[in-house]
This record gives C-alpha cells, structure tokens and sequence, in this order.
C-alpha cells in the first residue's frame, strides 16, 4: 500500500512539473488571476482582522470585481497593520482558531513578530509542494535523500523526506553527516548562509572531505552573494555543469505567508552568475546602476499574485482557497523586480544566452535587500549587498571571516566597516590589506576597515545564529 501511494505521488508531482514546464506562460499567469476576486473576497467576508481593515479604508469588498478595482482601490498593508493590536483569532478564517495546527513566528527582525499558522489539512498541501520543488531540484524521488534542517527558532520543515532537526548545532549536523551517509544516495543541508559556512568550515577542521560527497546546500533567511556561492561551492566541489552531483540554490519564504515562496533552480543560479560577471546583460535584464546582482528566484502565479509599489517593495496576495490566514496585498518591505518569462526569454535570446532560459514557464522576482539599508559615504552609498559580495571575492579572505561585519558612519561623511575574523585568525596588516583590496572591488568610496578578533568583535554576543544579525 506504501508503494503504490508514493508510484502515485510521484506521478502527481511529475505531472505538475511537466504543466510548468509544457504550458504557455500567459495560461499559468491566467490562471492565477482567476483566483484573485475570489480570494480577496473570501478575506474580506471571512477574516474578521481584514473586513475591519477594509472598512477603516472605507472600502465595500462588493465594489472590487476585477484585477483593475483590485490594484486601484484595494490599500496594501504590512505587518505592522496586521500583527501588533490584532487578537490570533481575528487573523484567522472564521475566527476559527481551534482549528490551527502549527504556528510559526518570524525572525522579529523588524521589531514586530508577524505569525503563520495552518491547520492540518495546510500541512499536508504544504508537504506535498515543498516535495515538489525539491524533487525538481534534486530529484528525491529517484535519489534516497536526508534532509538535515539547520533552521534556527524552532522551524520545521513539511516534507515527507527522512529528516534531523538539529537547529543551529553544528556539532549535531556533522555528527548525522558521518553516521547516515552510507545509507543515502544524498544530503540536503537547510540552513541561514552563514552557518551553512561554519559548518561546512568546521566539516573540513574535523576532517571530512568533501568533494565527492553527495552534499546539496539550500540557504534561507539572508540575502547571500554569487561569490559567497562560488566560495561555498568550492569548498564542496560543486560544478554547476554538473547540477546532479551537488547543488547550492537559496529558498525564500515568509513566516506569515508560506516557507516556501520563491526557489532558485540551476537556470536561475547559472543566470545570476551570468547577470554578476556581464555588465550589458545585467542593465537588459535589471536596469541601470544594479552593480550587484539579485538573487532571482521561480515563483508561482497561480499561488502568489505578486506585484511591486513604486519603491519596489514587494507586495503578496495568497490565492490558496484553504489558507487559514489569508494575506491581501500584504508588502513585506523587501526590495524587488518582477520580470516575466517571455522578457527573460526575450532578453536572453537577443544577448545570445538561450541556454539560460528557464525551464519552468514561470515568471523570475529578483531580490535585493531591504530597500533602506545603506549608508551614504562621500555623497555615495553603501550597502550590505557590496560589503557581502566583496568579502567572498577573495577565497583566503572568505576563509578568514566569520562572514559577519557592522556597517556604520563615523559622522556625517565617513564610513566603516568592522569584520570579525574566525576563532584562530590573527589580525595582521597583511591580511587587513587583503580585506581591504577584495572590498574595494565592490565599494567605490574610501571607508575605514577595522578587523577584529574573534571575541573581540564589539557586537559579539548577538552572533548565536538564532537570530538575523543587524548589519547596519
């Protein structure tokens, strides 16, 4: 009975993929539209949080009967609105909160705790999608696979897949590592990028070699560079030609909305790879003065309607009919471009890259940070983004840090930047030298570059890999 419950489940995730990849992209887009009306209108008669909401905007949800009414009337909200004076119960359809079987919090990184919750038959749409992408990116269904979920603050992750949960234990992931690794054919470490660096760091200390080993990274959390990918994907001996023996790809998701939003794919990572080291190519497909490339990221339009405000912020409608928190034009403040498939397809074709066009007829959302984040040097900014992409230019120079850095102005016009090197490594001129040379790739203005000592480093005792660490 097993079996011929996973023969099924494995044709139903295959034929899903097959209409991502096979339909025409306007028919997916289309498709998704068609649930909009009627997933604002469920929200609207059946969350009480959100009818109150509606109305303090003197909004009637009976004048909102297409996607023009939507975008022109309908005000877009963030957590703020949502999740400070609002009761659990009020957030939920019907007011029906018995019914929750998980709840999962947000990292509170913007000062507000924002909350997901779910019931049970949730979880199991939940799992179901998350094993989807995951087969499509590594191929669980015909590869044994471990999943080991790095994932601090408690999260876990819905997937059928054998799985430890050993939160930001290093110690416990290697340990799982080395007893288990006989028995599968391959290991999907989940973690917060820089803690999927101390533990691939840590993995080589103790002795394991890790070229030739099935190993597959999926970072969430933070935004991470394309030479913080290449770094870790040297030290793994991952070859991006070679996607089925190991792979690195990031995976975004949003306490109160779904852990799963958008994923990479190895057309989008070879993509960003391509947008990094091509000027021209980059300005086609992100416009002008983006020196760091996004992540680019897959997302579904037949789940998300997902537009922009015009700073670019993003901003989600969740068309799930069974969603038990269902989010209307909700703006998670995180900075990003909604390209379609057809101008990706249209660009790369014109710039002479068509093996880069994606698979997936799905549309690509690029994300670059907060939008806020920056300080302003000598009349230019600066921002993590660049601190990030430079420190992981230079291998030795990556290998020296912890990864973590405090961004800040000296006065009005003069900036620094304050790097924790990793326990063991000494601060020498030489090496400040090295740092320096590597950031200035990426940072076009003068900054003073302090490094410390590992226990040195003045914002020390924030750095448990619980929490995100506030760079700025």
């Amino acid at each position: 009975m097993r079996q011929l419950k996973k023969i099924y489940t494995d044709w139903k995730r295959n034929k899903i993929i097959k209409l991502l990849t096979n339909s025409p992209p306007d028919k997916i887009k289309a498709y998704g539209e068609k649930k909009l009306i009627p997933a604002f209108r469920r929200a609207a008669t059946r969350m009480p949080a959100y009818s109150k909401l509606l109305s303090n905007n003197g909004i009637n949800y009976k004048d909102i009967n297409t996607i023009e009414d939507f975008q022109k009337n309908v005000p877009v909200f963030t957590k703020k609105d949502f999740f400070v004076d609002t009761s659990m119960a009020e957030l939920c359809v019907d007011k029906n909160i018995q019914s929750l079987k998980l709840a999962v919090t947000s990292s509170g990184f913007s000062g507000v705790f924002s909350f997901g919750m779910s019931t049970a038959e949730n979880q199991n749409q939940i799992v179901f999608s998350i094993d989807t992408i995951l087969d499509y990116i590594f191929k669980i269904s015909k590869k044994k696979t471990f999943l080991i979920n790095c994932v601090p603050m408690g999260v876990k992750v819905p997937t059928s897949l054998p799985i430890a949960e050993t939160s930001v234990r290093s110690d416990m992931a290697l340990a799982i590592l080395k007893k288990f690794h006989p028995y599968f054919d391959q290991f999907l470490i989940l973690g917060d990028p820089h803690f999927l660096k101390k533990i691939i760091e840590e993995g080589i200390e103790q002795g394991i070699v890790w070229k030739g080993m099935p190993v597959s990274l999926i970072a969430g959390q933070d935004w991470f560079s394309e030479n913080f990918r290449l770094y870790l994907a040297d030290l793994l001996g991952i070859d991006f030609n070679c996607p089925d023996n190991g792979l690195f790809v990031a995976n975004m998701g949003i306490a109160e909305l779904d852990l799963s939003l958008f994923h990479e794919s190895i057309f989008t990572v070879r993509l960003r790879q391509e947008l990094q080291k091509n000027a021209r190519l980059r300005e086609k497909f992100l416009g002008k003065d983006t020196k760091i490339a996004p992540l680019i990221f897959h997302y579904y339009p037949h789940k998300i309607f997902l537009e922009t405000t015009q700073s670019n912020e993003l901003v989600f409608t969740m068309l799930n009919p069974d969603n038990f928190v269902p989010l209307i034009r909700y703006n998670s403040q995180d900075q990003g471009y909604i390209r379609s498939y057809e101008f990706v397809k249209k660009v790369l074709t014109e710039e002479g890259y068509p093996h880069l066009i994606p698979e997936l007829k799905l549309p690509l959302v690029s994300i670059a940070g907060r939008a806020d984040r920056f300080i302003t040097v000598h009349g230019k900014n600066v921002t993590p983004e660049e601190i990030k992409e430079g420190l992981y230019s230079d291998f030795q120079v990556a290998s020296s840090t912890t990864g973590y850095f405090k961004l800040s102005l000296k006065n009005d016009n003069e900036g620094k930047i304050e790097i924790q090197l990793k326990k063991g490594v000494k601060q020498t001129e030489k090496l400040k030298k090295k740092f320096t040379k590597a950031l200035l790739k990426y940072v076009d203005t003068d900054i003073e570059i302090q490094c410390y000592h590992y226990h040195d480093f003045p914002y020390g005792m924030k750095l448990d890999y619980e929490r995100k660490f506030t760079c700025i």
